[in-house]
């Protein structure tokens, strides 16, 4: 049995799987549909293919929460690249990690996935595994559980790669006191900040200043790079207005349904499970003892507490809540469907063991008429209707704008929809359309950009247009003239963030010539920000943390105090004194920190064995990728 679903998330392989897997469930409602693509070739890894749809909605999903972060200023080229390696190396470690653990013939039981399944929060009532939350999930997210359970069993494969590693980790006493000392390292660190704008009125600029200036950074000074663009829409509030639904058509929706307003019939039940382990005839004399002493009269769940072995089951006293029959395996469904309430029978015999069961109520078949669910007919029935014809346009529009070589109008024409227009649409996206990746992606595409492509976009859900563009005006560098103002203002603070860096390594300079450090740093000791010398640790955030790295990386002081600048990454300078060192000691520590500094040590090591694996099996790995798979 798994220790818990994620034994704290300890070893890189299931965390790589489980993250591949993509739990849905844990995000209620979220949408698993996977958008039509080409099915060119995208990735080989050692001659098996990986699903090119995923690894592109990884990507997409990647570039939506970082245009999310960055806003109007997009997401770079540069990064979209790094985004897309990430993405690419995150689906061949999970491949290989698949490969893997099937090489080496790994086998997950039945029960130990029972028991990864069991503890997923989101099958959980009140913190015990309800089967009918189980069944309810995998719907909401249209997944079988033949496919959830195959997943799962990917991911108890890939824990046991982890444990193996960890298992096999191990951290020297000396290595354990050397890290400790570091990273419980605090020093004696004084600091003071020269920001920039008090050198600006130092700073003089001459006409060959500023546009050296302009010429290094004209970059910041372009116009807008704007597209305008023709496009076509589907809106799904439309379809909505336009569908009609007939009482014919209720009836005959509700009898191809009638299954769902119908209520199988299920069992409240208790259990009891007594493991075979390596004496099966062991095992099924203790099961029938339990059995003689549940006739017998004992209480039923005290005693499921007291030996069951069903570990997700027994502190509730055996309590597996109402199932239907199918939730349960056939010999046990057989014998509890056979039983009457208050019954107890057994030892029956499974895949898990025996059982001793207890049917504490039923609960027989139910239906609900046509009359009593027609309320919500209707607007299930418009629902479906509208979003088949929805979809069927939406296919159609595809097939069509893929077809039409940039001819907007002739798609437009076919699918009797107005052609509208948008101008000085730029990379942060326009008020009219939006501001997600695909559509700017779309938009400035090369080829859309030239009139040779049309694109389809989702702007929202029930909202898609297929889009053109019919004007394009690139990037320019704005004329000097235009942006002296702020040419000026940039040039003149960069200057005086010079003029306070060399201040700064001037006052470092008096420092190590014996000047006092209250004296030399008086004029810039103005507010809270400036600290005298104190203990520091290397991870105390309140200090920035270009002046906390600089002077954790000096040597430590002998007999003065050490005295450094650093550049601060808003343009002000620091200077830094470390009067003192202390090295952080294991033996100081109380006994439950030195074994958690023991535990996280040794999961540092199993991690970074993990990777060195991991990075083994990459290199000897053949991966083939093709260049166009993002295109």
């Amino acid at each position: 049995m798994l220790q818990t679903i994620h034994d704290k998330l300890k070893g890189i392989f299931a965390i790589v799987i489980l993250i591949a897997l993509g739990v849905v469930f844990v995000f209620w409602g979220v949408d698993v549909s996977v958008g039509t693509f080409t099915k060119a070739r995208g990735i080989e890894v050692n001659g098996r293919e990986i699903a090119v749809e995923e690894v592109r909605r990884s990507y997409q999903d990647e570039l939506s929460r970082f245009q999310a972060a960055m806003g109007a200023d997009g997401v770079p080229e540069e990064m979209r690249a790094s985004l897309q390696q990430r993405v690419l190396d995150q689906a061949v470690r999970t491949e290989l990690i698949r490969q893997r653990t099937r090489k080496l013939d790994f086998q997950a039981s039945n029960s130990e996935v029972l028991e990864a399944i069991r503890q997923v929060p989101a099958f959980q009532v009140a913190g015990q595994f309800s089967p009918d939350a189980y069944h309810a999930a995998l719907r909401s997210i249209n997944m079988s559980p033949d496919r959830f359970e195959a997943e799962q069993r990917e991911y108890v494969l890939a824990r046991q790669l982890d444990r193996g590693l960890y298992n096999s980790a191990f951290i020297l006493p000396g290595e354990l006191e050397r890290q400790v000392a570091l990273r419980n390292e605090t020093r004696n660190l004084g600091w003071v900040s020269l920001p920039a704008i008090d050198f600006v009125d130092a700073v003089k600029l001459d006409d060959a200043a500023i546009q050296a200036h302009y010429d290094t950074n004209r970059a910041l000074y372009q116009t807008e790079e704007q597209a305008t663009v023709d496009f076509i829409e589907l809106d799904i509030e439309v379809f909505a207005a336009e569908a009609s639904i007939g009482d014919e058509q209720l009836r005959q929706y509700y009898e191809e349904n009638k299954a769902r307003y119908s209520q199988a019939g299920r069992r409240h039940v208790r259990h009891i499970l007594v493991e075979v382990g390596d004496d099966a005839a062991a095992a099924e004399t203790r099961a029938r003892r339990v059995y003689e002493r549940a006739r017998a009269g004992e209480d039923f769940a005290a005693l499921a507490k007291e030996v069951s072995d069903d570990t997700g089951s027994k502190d509730s006293g055996g309590d597996l809540g109402f199932a239907e029959r199918g939730d349960f395996v056939a010999p046990f469904a057989d014998a509890v469907w056979e039983m009457e309430p208050g019954e107890i029978r057994g030892p029956v015999k499974t895949e898990f063991g025996w059982h001793v069961i207890k049917l504490e109520a039923v609960a027989e078949e139910s239906a609900r008429s046509f009359d009593e669910v027609r309320a919500e007919l209707e607007p299930e029935l418009r629902r479906t209707q509208v979003e088949k014809a929805f979809g069927d346009a939406q296919e159609e529009l595809d097939t069509l704008a893929f077809e039409a070589s940039g001819d907007l109008a002739a798609v437009a024409t076919k699918m009797n929809l107005p052609l509208k227009r948008v101008l000085g649409v730029t990379r942060a996206g326009s008020v009219e359309l939006a501001a997600t990746p695909q559509l700017i992606e779309a938009v400035f595409s090369p080829d859309v950009l030239a009139g040779r492509e049309l694109r389809t976009v989702e702007l929202a859900p029930g909202r898609v247009v297929a889009l053109g563009v019919s004007a394009h005006t690139p990037a320019s560098a704005r004329p000097l003239e235009e942006v002296r103002a702020q040419v000026v203002k940039a040039a003149r603070l960069a200057e005086a963030g010079k003029l306070a860096a060399a201040r700064a390594a001037e006052i470092a300079a008096e420092l190590s010539n014996g000047a006092a450090w209250d004296v030399a740093t008086a004029k810039w000791r103005k507010d809270a920000s400036t600290q005298a010398p104190k203990p520091v640790r290397r991870d105390d955030v309140s200090i920035p943390a270009e002046i906390r790295e600089a002077a954790f990386r000096a040597k430590a002081p002998a007999d003065k105090p050490r005295y450094g600048v650093a550049a601060l990454g808003n343009g002000d300078s620091g200077v830094w004194t470390v009067t003192g060192v202390e090295r952080g000691q294991l033996a100081a520590l109380p006994a439950d920190q030195r074994k958690q500094e023991h535990d996280a040590a040794r999961d540092r090591s199993a991690m970074s064995d993990a990777m060195v694996y991991i990075t083994s099996l990459r290199a000897n790995a053949d991966v083939d990728v093709n260049p166009q798979l993002f295109e």
